[in-house]
């Protein structure tokens, strides 16, 4: 009866030690294998209509597009000034807080952490370590398109 307890715990022990090499052999394979190119395309979405841009200041709003054909949403910021339309993103680069835009100062501000962007998107008080995310676009058709990477 013994030895079948010994043969037991043996086999048992080994299965352990096999599953937890196993455990280190998949990352470590995964490491030295072939990376395939993951370079996303950018793809251009509609925004709103070439009347609705303004044509000096800021104005928000909520791009709609398609991922793996799943639906997304991302709230942006359309700036105009003599120089064209500009779109941010309004993610915030320190912590990814929504940020918002005070008229009165001209410059949006994260409220999670005082982060403070002017009106080219660039940081300029508090945390953040980058400005805002500036989208690629194309007036088309009578409509804003915003390019992004999917």
């Amino acid at each position: 009866m013994e030895t079948g307890r010994r043969e037991f715990i043996k086999k048992a022990l080994f299965g352990v030690l096999v599953l937890i090499g196993l455990g280190f052999l998949v990352p470590a394979i995964k490491l030295v294998a072939p990376v395939r190119s993951r370079d996303k395309e950018l793809a251009y979405f509609p925004l709103l209509a070439e009347e609705e841009i303004p044509r000096v200041g800021v104005k928000k709003a909520e791009l709609t597009f398609a991922v793996l054909g799943k639906e997304r949403k991302a709230r942006v910021f359309i700036v105009s000034s003599s120089g064209g339309p500009v779109v941010f993103s309004a993610i915030c680069s320190h912590l990814g807080c929504l940020v918002s835009y005070h008229k009165e100062k001209q410059e949006f501000v994260c409220p999670c952490h005082g982060g403070k962007y002017d009106l080219t998107g660039r940081n300029i008080f508090g945390p953040p370590p980058a400005p805002l995310t500036r989208f690629p676009l194309k007036i088309q058709d009578g409509k804003l398109f915003v390019g992004v990477k999917v």
